[in-house]
């Protein structure tokens, strides 16, 4: 076999494994009908202003000790209405959708957001009484190792006159039904 053809065939070969450990990006999800009715009665007590408050701190402590902070993240805050479970549990906590939100336009105009400080620091103020997702995106690259890191996320109840201190160290859970 000459040098050339022995070349072609490296390559081939090379590209064929490497495509074989490619996988496909997760398909968006469907989503259920909401009545939007029902889905703008859920939303409306989150479109008020309110007296109850969550700071927070978010990072992650790497397998050697160092700690990685969110700093300059975008960190969301969404009531926990029938359509943001939906979101959360098919995309919410899964960083191969992390840009995805739920269609609903009443998603869209309760959520809000904060950008965490150098130290990962964030608030929410002038909030109303109910269950929010809090959640922010924490990655860094490791050489020889790639990306670490993924979504982080809590599930919070809010009250009136109360500030909810939170520190986002962990993986987002999956949101249990019984809540």
């Amino acid at each position: 076999m000459n040098a050339k053809k022995w070349k072609h065939g490296v390559v081939v070969v090379a590209a064929l494994i490497l495509s074989a450990c490619a996988t496909p990006p997760a398909p968006p999800p469907t989503w259920n009908s909401h009545s939007p009715e029902n889905e703008a009665a859920e939303y409306t007590p989150y479109l008020t202003n309110g007296s109850g408050t969550i700071t927070g701190q978010a990072f992650l402590k790497q397998r050697g000790g160092g700690v990685v902070v969110a700093a300059g993240q975008v960190v969301t805050l969404d009531p926990a209405t029938s359509s943001a479970i939906e979101w959360w549990k098919k995309a919410g906590t899964n960083y191969e959708l992390r840009e995805l939100t739920h269609p609903s336009t009443d998603f869209q105009k309760a959520r809000k957001t904060a950008v965490a400080d150098a130290s990962g620091k964030f608030t929410f103020s002038n909030l109303p009484t109910g269950k929010y997702f809090v959640r922010t995106i924490l990655t860094w690259e490791v050489p020889f190792h790639g990306m670490q890191g993924g979504v982080l996320g809590e599930i919070v109840e809010v009250k009136d006159n109360q500030v909810n201190n939170l520190i986002l160290n962990h993986y987002a859970p999956d949101y249990p039904d019984q809540k």
